[in-house]
């Protein structure tokens, strides 16, 4: 109804103007004496500008009514991506409820490789596990380590995060949750019967710039997760490798409970410093690491 009134109007406004164009130049020409080819020039001129009105009205009349569509179509489809979202985050949260209530069928050793590079881009974490069904392992989630001392959200792409099964098989990986703490599951086919080696391995950047610039930091690692035998923990063995750059400096590494063993610190083929701590009988635990190294240029 609205785009009809916009045409009666436009056509209603065109003629009005039209008919009085040419009635106010009848008037003159008859008043003034003008001869009749002159009025007939006069007249033409007058009807052909009449007819450019027109048609720049009309011009103005589809470029309204071209907007107004479109507008119409941006207010559908942002309507309809909204809709999309919230369809697609509830997924997300019914996977993270299931994910979370429910028991790990499997028991697993775990061998972490946590390397403190010589700049943001050098950092990377190693996750070597192995893993034993009972009976069965489909899919599961992991929290890689990322930088939590920033409000950007971590990204899966920008950590270039990878999963590696050597044996036949493959492992899906599709973020969870992109926020502070990244989250992201893992899919497993076929899926994990037998005892099985499979590792994941990523670079987050940045992470261990606080320990390169002030000379200390932590690394936390909760263990507190239900295990389908009513244990603690899932993990038979836990083992965490903390490789640092090279320095005339040994560094430390400490966990705050005195939970586990750690090593003395030892140059390894590259003169690299390596201190491995273990934990023989982990118990869902929350383990925190305290490290220091030399800064260099002090």
């Amino acid at each position: 109804m609205a785009e009809t009134s916009t045409y009666q109007t436009l056509f209603r406004g065109t003629l009005n103007v039209s008919i009085v164009l040419i009635g106010l130049a009848s008037g003159v020409a008859q008043l003034a004496g003008i001869p009749a080819p002159a009025a007939q020039w006069v007249l033409t001129a007058i009807f052909f500008a009449s007819l450019l009105y027109f048609v720049v009205r009309l011009w103005q009349l589809g470029f309204v009514v071209k907007i107004r569509e479109l507008r119409a179509d941006l207010l559908r489809s942002t309507r309809a991506l909204a809709l999309q979202e919230a369809v697609h985050q509830r997924y997300l949260d019914a996977i993270r409820r299931i994910s979370d209530r429910e028991k790990p069928l499997f028991s697993e050793t775990l061998e972490v490789l946590v390397t403190v590079g010589a700049d943001d881009d050098s950092d990377r974490i190693v996750e070597k596990r192995v893993t034993t069904p009972e009976p069965l392992v489909t899919h599961r989630t992991v929290r890689p380590i990322v930088p939590t001392g920033t409000d950007r959200p971590a990204l899966l792409d920008e950590i270039s995060f990878r999963a590696v099964r050597p044996a036949a098989g493959t492992i899906t990986t599709l973020p969870l949750e992109q926020t502070r703490l990244l989250r992201v599951w893992l899919i497993f086919d076929p899926a994990m019967t037998t005892r099985t080696e499979w590792q994941v391995e990523y670079r987050p950047r940045g992470l261990w710039r606080p320990l390169r610039e002030r000379g200390w930091d932590q690394l936390a690692w909760d263990d507190r997760l239900p295990a389908a035998s009513g244990a603690p923990s899932a993990f038979t063995r836990f083992v965490v490798t903390f490789s640092f750059p090279e320095s005339d400096q040994p560094p430390s590494v400490k966990e705050r409970q005195g939970y586990g063993r750690t090593a003395e610190p030892a140059r390894d083929h590259r003169g690299r410093w390596e201190v491995v701590w273990r934990d023989e009988e982990p118990a869902g635990r929350r383990y925190v690491w305290d490290l220091t190294q030399a800064v260099s240029g002090r």
